[in-house]
C-alpha cells in the first residue's frame, strides 16, 4: 500500500473511532469516550502525516511533530497550533482514562462535561484533517 492508501485508512478509522466515542458518552461511559477521542484524534493526525509522505514517531503525542511538517505550509499557524494543543490535551488524559490513578477508577475520575469536551476536540481534529485530505493534501 501507498502512504496515501494507508494515510486514508487511518482517517477512515479515525471516523469509526470517533463514533465509538459518541456511543460511550451516550451510555454515560464518559473515561470510555474520552479515551476513544483520543485514538480518534491519534489515528486522524497520523492518518494526516502519511497523506503527506511524513514519518511520525510510534507514540501517542503527534503534536510537535504535526507543527514541524509541512502541514505548517498548507494550514494557519494558529489553526495547527490548537490542533496540536487538542491532541496533546486528549494524550495527557489518555493514561487516566484507561487505568485511573491507583486510588481511583477510570471511571470515577471523567464527567459528562469531560466527554462533550472530549469529543468537541474530536470533531474539530476530524473537520481539519478531512478538509485537509479533501483538498488533496500532499
Amino acid at each position: 500500500m501507498t502512504n496515501r492508501e494507508i494515510g486514508h485508512a487511518y482517517i477512515e478509522d479515525a471516523r469509526i473511532i470517533l463514533n465509538e466515542a459518541e456511543a460511550s458518552l451516550s451510555h454515560g461511559h464518559y473515561h470510555r469516550a474520552v479515551r476513544k477521542c483520543q485514538e480518534s484524534v491519534e489515528m486522524a493526525l497520523k492518518g494526516l502525516l502519511r497523506l503527506a509522505g511524513i514519518e511520525y514517531p510510534k507514540a501517542h503525542r503527534v503534536g510537535r511533530v504535526l507543527l514541524e511538517s509541512t502541514v505548517a505550509q498548507v494550514a494557519s499557524a494558529d489553526r495547527l497550533r490548537e490542533i496540536a494543543r487538542m491532541a496533546d490535551e486528549l494524550t495527557d488524559a489518555r493514561e487516566e482514562a484507561f487505568y485511573g490513578t491507583g486510588e481511583t477508577s477510570a471511571a470515577a475520575l471523567f464527567t459528562r462535561e469531560d466527554a462533550v469536551d472530549a469529543m468537541a476536540k474530536g470533531r474539530q481534529v476530524e473537520q481539519f484533517v478531512a478538509e485537509l485530505a479533501e483538498r488533496g493534501f500532499r
